[in-house]
């Protein structure tokens, strides 16, 4: 017998919550990123909400309890594959029930958010890891938005459909119209804390480069997450693009 007292919301509700709540957390950490020094206090800041955040995940997995009251204030922005399952078990020599696990939760993608962000902050200049944070609070929750547009007009289509041979039916995921939003939005991102060529400032880019970042980034949350392994999981998006975008400024920077 099933645990339901924790279904599934609405999914057209979880996809538009968690994109606002995206946006808006990568928006207040560089708020905050201008009060406090990104590096180290910033840094270790991010890196100890890091540890929390795994604390409270193991903690649920286990304790029925704990996963209630997490279910209870953050279902509403999980995935189905983040949300795990209960189901109660007859003990029939004692005529009592018990909870076990039917599915094991996955780490949400807010974990791998304050990861990429506390690593950037570590790994580069304040101007690029500003950057790399801030393609990633808007251009994956942008990519989102201009695929479902445009799915919903009917003139979209999903990447995986499109590279598969077979006349697979229509399905969600990363689509052509979504990576094209995400490239336009990471070259915006770029100019907010990277001004052109012309600029006597340390880090710079030309427009050739910010349209390059763009490309690579959106393949990068096009595939991140499905089809890179690591240690026999997938990395998640949301540490992959800032990494990508940080590393690729650095070195283009370090030609131009």
């Amino acid at each position: 017998m099933r645990d339901r007292r924790h279904a599934a919301p609405n999914v057209d509700n979880i996809h538009i919550a968690r994109r606002v709540q995206h946006a808006v957390t990568g928006l207040v950490l560089l708020v905050v990123s201008h009060i406090i020094p990104p590096y180290p206090v910033g840094c270790l800041l991010l890196l100890m909400a890091t540890a929390v955040f795994y604390c409270i995940h193991k903690k649920r997995v286990q304790d029925p309890k704990w996963d209630e009251w997490y279910l209870q204030k953050f279902g509403s922005l999980l995935r189905n594959h983040e949300r795990g399952e209960w189901e109660v078990v007859d003990l029939q020599n004692n005529m009592q029930c018990k909870r076990r696990r039917k599915s094991i939760p996955e780490l949400p993608g807010a974990f791998y958010f304050l990861l990429g962000a506390a690593l950037s902050t570590f790994l580069f200049p304040a101007t690029v890891a500003r950057t790399s944070v801030l393609v990633l609070s808007l251009s994956d929750p942008i990519a989102g938005l201009v695929g479902s547009w445009f799915t919903g007009k009917g003139c979209n289509i999903a990447w995986k459909q499109l590279l598969s041979r077979a006349n697979a039916p229509p399905e969600g995921g990363p689509s052509v119209a979504g990576s094209f939003g995400f490239v336009v939005s990471t070259i915006l991102c770029t100019y907010v804390y990277i001004p052109s060529t012309n600029s006597t400032r340390s880090v710079m880019l030309s427009f050739y480069s910010r349209l390059f970042i763009g490309v690579v980034a959106s393949l990068t949350e096009a595939v991140g997450g499905r089809h890179f392994p690591f240690v026999g999981r997938m990395v998640d998006d949301n540490l992959l693009i800032p990494l990508v975008v940080g590393c690729l400024i650095c070195w283009i920077d370090a030609d131009e």
